[in-house]
């Protein structure tokens, strides 16, 4: 695989034949009636469900992975075609970036930093479905004890530099662009980044203050926080950051040591270079009260979030409970949990009314509860084929 690029994948189309292909071969061998695979192949709209339920059963794989796009829940389609997440995961942190399609959660494009940096370390997309931006650094790893401080004050103080990365449908390709970031940014201090809807500025969490760098010339705008506490969360995973569709209002979270976090609106188009200015919208008594990715819709009408009641959506005007999506609420102490589940929204449609969720009842892994991430619409789950897994989706982005 190249350094900066991507490999050329098979479309959804050669996927699904390469599967079909492999479940003809499997029934010949145990000599199973072929008019399954037939009925499966031609995507039939009633025997495609039942030949992809007969055939699932048979490959280990799951009826919504050999199901024709077609047939696939209309939920998914209410999300934007393609994601992009980073994986394998090292020490915490990522070390790849992949585009994947929401529909057949396959992998279409892999991509790697680009020497000398080892890992991605932040992801955020734009709004035309193909964009996304990237933060890279160095990365020594940090031995046990005493040993390892060397290599992590290299790491916490390295320089983060940031990338476009364009994916193209039609070849299945990614490539990365280097950003214009005039700033040095260490590692450390960099606690969140999202580029904004149209993909032409970049804003940054610097932990005192928030940047928005305009990509095309360099330019930066700065606020800066002046009381106590920080900017993000209390620590530097999680979106903290939001966009309004109009690219104009991004909210972020200030977070107080041992106290409250707020969540807040900030009027980028507004003259000003304080914080202080911004307005509150929701106060959090203590970080436990909320997940650790709070958004707000492109409308700008609400804030969604994780809460112990469920995923909660919030009136962005009032600050006052608009819906509670609970039937992910369930009694964590019957199953012996130290404590309860850890559910995170990771993308809002424009009113809030789908949400990309990921929910942490799956097959157990490395990480305790394996990850189902799937399409929230009203009180229906639908998960995301290949959607489950044992690390996070924090760093995550459509």
């Amino acid at each position: 695989m190249k350094t900066i690029g991507a490999v050329r994948l098979p479309t959804a189309d050669e996927d699904a034949q390469a599967v079909i292909q492999q479940a003809r071969r499997r029934q010949r061998r145990r000599q199973l009636v072929t008019s399954v695979v037939v009925m499966l192949a031609l995507g039939g709209a009633l025997g495609g469900y039942a030949a992809s339920a007969d055939l699932a059963a048979q490959s280990h794989l799951s009826p919504a992975a050999l199901r024709p796009a077609a047939l696939r829940p209309a939920a998914l389609r209410q999300v934007p075609r393609y994601f992009a997440a980073l994986t394998d995961r090292v020490q915490e942190q990522a070390q790849a970036a992949v585009v994947r399609s929401t529909l057949t959660g396959h992998v279409l494009a892999t991509v790697a930093p680009p020497r000398p940096y080892q890992i991605f370390t932040w992801v955020s997309a734009a709004d035309d479905d193909g964009t996304f931006a990237l933060a890279a650094q160095r990365y020594w790893p940090i031995g046990s004890g005493r040993a390892g401080l060397p290599a992590q004050n290299r790491d916490n103080t390295t320089p983060t530099v940031f990338f476009r990365m364009a994916f193209d449908p039609a070849t299945h390709t990614a490539r990365l662009a280097r950003l214009a970031v005039p700033e040095t940014i260490r590692a450390a201090q960099l606690a969140g980044m999202t580029v904004s809807p149209d993909g032409t500025r970049l804003a940054l969490d610097l932990r005192r203050s928030i940047q928005v760098v305009t990509l095309a010339t360099g330019v930066i705008r700065s606020w800066a926080w002046p009381g106590g506490g920080w900017i993000g969360n209390f620590k530097p995973f999680g979106q903290v950051f939001s966009w309004t569709a109009d690219g104009t209002t991004l909210a972020y979270q200030q977070w107080e040591p041992g106290g409250p976090a707020d969540i807040r609106l900030l009027d980028t188009a507004a003259p000003g270079t304080s914080l202080a200015s911004s307005k509150i919208i929701l106060t959090f008594p203590s970080g436990g009260a909320f997940g650790m990715n709070t958004l707000l819709t492109p409308d700008g009408t609400r804030i969604v979030t994780a809460t112990p009641q469920g995923i909660t959506e919030f009136s962005a005007r009032t600050g006052n409970p608009i819906l509670s999506q609970d039937q992910f609420h369930f009694d964590w102490q019957k199953l012996g949990w130290a404590g309860p589940p850890w559910q995170e929204v990771v993308w809002a449609g424009p009113s809030g009314t789908a949400l990309v969720v990921w929910d942490p009842r799956g097959k157990p892994g490395r990480y305790g509860p394996g990850n189902v991430l799937g399409v929230l619409t009203g009180n229906t789950f639908t998960p995301i084929p290949h959607g489950t897994y044992d690390g996070t989706f924090l760093q995550i982005a459509w």
